[in-house]
């Protein structure tokens, strides 16, 4: 019988062959560091988790708690930041892994309560991305769709029809757990059978590594391990809050960081050097935007994902920046603006795009002086949309070569009623080593029904409620599957992306039925929060998983844990979301928003919905993505990276490829030949190779706490009415 080929998979050495075969391979044992993601080993551990995690695994109620009230307190967080910055830190989950630490947790407690904990602060992510977009569109001047004659805005959706806010927390908690048990399936399939990577998921098994010395009396290896997580957290903090935090006043500009007073020449447009970022000035930025951002989280994740997937991804980013964008500009682009009946036409040349501009500018003007750089536009408008589609492309094209595998599985589910079956999330005598298989299509008809309910009584039509339903338990299954598969390969989850795809479907649909316009809309931007909260939630299980594997934890308790803190942290997001979106929507008289927040993503939201529902949907920018993820992914297959990286801009990933090559570089020309010229064991080189994941670990620590740190600074005001 061939052997199955493998994108991830890398082969066994002969000391960690030798420990299989005679049973004395243990957790964490140092050989298990060179054999991460070969297979074999992941089998291995997860025969021994079906004997042993029952006993191993300690789920702690008191530490889930704990876990809880961290994850929710980060959910307002978590949200805040993301409307502020475009991305989010799960700063929730560093501080879980180091409280756990400092009162010497077992390692599967600390592993059990981090996954409840990020259950609670990663359910804001929807509402961060797509949710505020209701309220952008109902209120704010630059979505209007229209003037009456006494010169007041029409949007596209009156604010009295958004539904209650317990609609979009109750549909999303449902669809959270939903999204959470449908991962259940992927388990086997992409962290035993076929391991996906999941960079930096190496720091995160170190931290357990640590708990399991520090909590079996091994003090001098623990401590030694924290010291060096220690020194390269402080390191990094420091670092990000020269960077970050609002320190100094300078004329113009109001309190900013270290770091800008001092290089920042000045404006956004004409400085070298603006918020952490080495650029090309966007006031030249016409046919390219060259930047490099400093992401200390980024080279971390690019170091433990080394050349090969780094390269992937960034060679996606390449061909939107040096291709994509100048080919936009070179064809003078028109770009559709929804609002432009304002002016003369509804379409702008994309070297010719206004910027956003005070309401007092848009009536009757048709003076667009003041103009976006072109580059940035051509990538938003165009560049982006592309992306969206390879990303579906590859995805799609992924899922169909695993075919066979996914087979197998959907029969294991369907035959669980079957007498004579041998159940695999059950143990004989034992107990429930996975969470019931039998619980999945139960959870899919309690969320499809009640959602049913909480729209039919939020006052949305009933028959769109019952295919909305339906749709989404189909659509996060087959999407969520995609989203996973990125997690798993880059370390980042295409949320906005994949969100972009179910916004566009549920569009379409709404509009064959005949659906009102309003009701498309809100229906249609609340489907994407919750498929956004359910993709995050299923990629964020993927990590616990990932570390319970060789941690001795029982996926059943991890998915206990994760279930555990989705209400929770599902109701501080839905309110805090509400709050923010009301003051990101609401524009005073000298055109400022009350809350100053970029919230790229909420934005990038309300275009496009308008874009769609406007007389020329770009369907070809689409079909010209579907077919470079069809292509990526044949070639490499790993697509559906490709596309993230096409995605995501420049000054992002270039961090994340350089931590890549640095780690190969390093590897090939330093480690290996010191290692053979000292003859060096099996053991002392991973040793020296562990080393660098404590300083991985520190990088992506440092800046998470520095972040929560500024996060809090930040919504202190807001919370208290300063």
């Amino acid at each position: 019988m061939p052997v199955p080929k493998s994108q991830y998979r890398r082969p066994l050495t002969g000391e960690c062959i030798e420990k299989m075969e005679n049973g004395s391979l243990d957790y964490f044992d140092e050989v298990i560091w060179g054999n991460l993601n070969s297979g074999a080993l992941e089998q291995y551990f997860e025969d021994k988790n079906r004997k042993e995690s029952f006993t191993r695994s300690k789920f702690n109620w008191r530490n889930v708690v704990v876990g809880i009230v961290i994850g929710s307190f980060f959910a307002l967080i978590n949200q805040y930041v993301g409307l502020k910055v475009g991305m989010i830190v799960s700063g929730s989950w560093y501080v879980t892994y180091l409280l756990g630490l400092a009162l010497k947790w077992d390692p599967t407690e600390v592993n059990i309560t981090a996954g409840a904990s990020t259950g609670a602060s990663q359910v804001a992510t929807g509402f961060v991305f797509s949710y505020p977009a209701i309220y952008l569109l109902s209120m704010h001047p630059r979505y209007a769709t229209d003037i009456d004659a006494a010169g007041n805005f029409i949007y596209i959706i009156d604010r009295a029809l958004i539904p209650a806010l317990s609609v979009a927390m109750i549909a999303a908690i449902l669809g959270a757990m939903l999204g959470v048990m449908y991962f259940t399936i992927f388990r086997r399939i992409w962290l035993v059978e076929d391991p996906l990577p999941v960079p930096g998921f190496e720091a995160s098994l170190k931290l357990v590594d640590i708990a399991n010395d520090i909590s079996h009396g091994a003090s001098n290896y623990g401590q030694r391990s924290i010291k060096l997580v220690i020194t390269w957290t402080a390191g990094t903090m420091f670092f990000t809050f020269l960077r970050d935090f609002p320190l100094i006043p300078k004329e113009g500009y109001g309190n900013i960081a270290v770091m800008d007073a001092l290089l920042t020449t000045g404006t956004r447009y004409d400085s070298i050097y603006y918020h952490g970022k080495i650029q090309q000035p966007l006031a030249g930025a016409t046919y390219t935007y060259l930047a490099f951002e400093f992401i200390p989280i980024q080279f971390a994740i690019g170091w433990f994902m080394r050349f090969r997937t780094a390269f992937l991804v960034v060679a996606g980013t390449l061909l939107t920046w040096f291709i994509i964008v100048p080919m936009t500009v070179a064809s003078h682009y028109p770009i559709y603006v929804p609002t432009a009946q304002f002016t003369t036409s509804h379409y702008f040349d994309v070297t010719h795009f206004p910027l956003i501009v005070p309401p007092s500018m848009w009536v009757g003007n048709t003076d667009w002086s003041i103009l976006d750089p072109p580059a940035l536009v051509a990538n938003s408008n165009v560049a982006r949309v592309i992306a969206v589609g390879a990303i579906l492309g590859g995805g799609l094209t992924a899922l169909i070569k695993m075919a066979p595998v996914f087979k197998t599985a959907m029969a294991d589910i369907f035959a669980l009623g079957g007498k004579d079956v041998e159940r695999k999330d059950f143990v004989q005598g034992r107990g429930w080593y996975e969470w019931p298989m039998t619980h999945i299509p139960v959870m899919a008809s309690v969320t499809a029904i009640g959602i049913i309910i909480v729209f039919i009584l939020g006052g949305l039509p009933p028959l769109q409620s019952i295919v909305f339903a339906m749709l989404l338990v189909i659509v996060t299954f087959i999407l969520g599957a995609i989203g996973v598969k990125v997690m798993g390969e880059v370390g980042s989850t295409p949320v906005s992306g994949t969100s972009f795809i179910v916004l566009l479907i549920l569009i379409s649909i709404f509009q064959l039925m005949g659906t009102s316009i309003p009701d498309t809309v809100i229906m249609s931007l609340i489907g994407a929060t919750v498929f956004g909260t359910a993709l995050s939630l299923s990629s964020d299980i993927i990590s616990d998983f990932k570390i319970g594997l060789y941690a001795g934890t029982r996926p059943y308790h991890l998915v206990k844990g994760e279930l555990s803190g989705i209400p929770f942290g599902a109701i501080i997001a839905a309110a805090g979301a509400s709050v923010l979106a009301v003051g990101l929507a609401t524009i005073l008289p000298n055109g400022e928003p009350v809350l100053n927040l970029a919230a790229p993503q909420a934005h990038a939201f309300s275009t496009f919905v308008l874009i769609i529902l406007g007389p020329n949907p770009p369907w070809d920018l689409f079909g010209i993505g579907l077919m470079i993820g069809v292509f990526a992914e044949v070639m490499t297959g790993m697509g559906t990276s490709f596309g993230l990286g096409m995605y995501l801009p420049l000054p992002t990933t270039l961090p994340l490829f350089v931590g890549g090559s640095v780690r190969d570089w390093w590897q090939k020309t330093k480690l290996d030949p010191k290692a053979k010229a000292l003859g060096w064991s099996e053991k002392e080189k991973t040793k020296r190779l562990v080393e660098t994941y404590m300083m991985g670990t520190g990088l992506i620590i440092g800046e998470a706490l520095m972040g929560t740190v500024i996060a809090i600074y930040l919504v202190l005001p807001l919370l208290t009415g300063g």
